[in-house]
């Protein structure tokens, strides 16, 4: 089961070893890193935002820098919580970004100078909030889409608005998403609208409002069209049953047609049978009358001369 699940699902990154930047998609890294850092020690956190702690004590009311040998054991761990952060901040860049930030002795200087470096100026900001929010305000539901990969697309334009400071109430977003669905969802749409409180309405919830809908509309489609196919091969069926027997009837009425059209033919033949008949008998008759008038007619033309007999 385990080489199955490995053969199709990706690896995901180690939860020990911090997220590595090579000095491109810098509010990813950022994001990541800072997540890691707090889970780690947020102490550590709290010191590359606040800057190095640094051991004092009062002198005529003013704070003054204590000497590295009057440090106690808690001075050394708080100074040592800037040599973590700049450990972990070291381990998460590549060659150029380490160059970049070796010369800084705090963990602070470092992660101001990678904001500086990579962090887009206002103008370039202000551009990608308004190209950002124009996909916002046109954003819809592909015809073929699913709700998992609609909410995907719409999480990471929202996302992608909250790193550069522009946010939406969670009301906007829910009507947003209720506004981008197609027409085919009017009536889960209205209902949704009629039952719940769009102004209390958690995302997530709404999400697996859909996905449940979604569900049963493609069972009933399953089904619809289950049920269409059963219809059409009954029809089928019955269309050929039908034909099988009007061509059965057709031969019949064919077979019928063919005897009556011999019948009728024999008919037509029977007279000019007869009439062949008669016709021949009384041709050779003419014939015979004929020879035998020729053969007088000769006859009288060449007489015959009889030789005197002796007595």
């Amino acid at each position: 089961m385990a080489t199955q699940f490995g053969s199709t699902l990706s690896k995901g990154q180690f939860t020990n070893r911090p997220p590595l930047f090579n000095g491109t998609n810098y509010t990813y890294w950022k994001a990541k890193m800072r997540i890691f850092i707090q889970a780690q020690d947020y102490d550590v956190w709290s010191i590359i935002i606040n800057g190095p702690y640094i051991p004092t004590h009062i002198v005529d009311n003013i704070a003054i820098p204590k000497l590295e040998k009057d440090w106690d054991n808690n001075d050394k761990k708080r100074v040592q919580l800037n040599a973590k952060a700049m450990n972990v901040l070291y381990c998460a860049l590549d060659t150029n970004e380490f160059n970049r930030i070796s010369t800084y002795i705090s963990a602070k200087e470092i992660w101001d100078r990678l904001e500086v470096t990579h962090e887009d100026t206002n103008q370039v900001k202000e551009f990608k909030i308004n190209m950002l929010v124009h996909k916002y305000e046109l954003f819809k539901m592909e015809p073929s889409e699913t709700i998992t990969c609609m909410f995907t697309r719409f999480t990471d334009i929202i996302n992608g608005l909250k790193s550069l400071g522009k946010t939406y109430s969670n009301s906007d977003l829910v009507r947003k998403v209720l506004r981008s669905l197609p027409c085919t969802w009017e009536a889960k749409v209205t209902a949704i609208q009629e039952a719940k409180d769009l102004n209390t309405l958690p995302l997530e919830k709404l999400l697996r409002s859909l996905m449940t809908h979604e569900l049963t509309m493609k069972q009933y489609t399953e089904k619809e069209s289950q049920r269409r196919k059963v219809i059409a091969f009954k029809f089928t069926a019955h269309k050929k049953n039908d034909s099988s027997s009007s061509e059965d009837e057709e031969e019949g009425d064919e077979e019928e047609a063919l005897v009556r059209k011999f019948k009728r033919f024999l008919r037509k033949k029977k007279p000019s049978y007869k009439k062949r008949f008669t016709s021949n008998a009384f041709d050779k008759e003419k014939g015979k009358k004929k020879r035998k008038r020729q053969s007088l007619v000769t006859n009288a033309r060449n007489p015959v001369t009889l030789e005197p007999t002796a007595h």
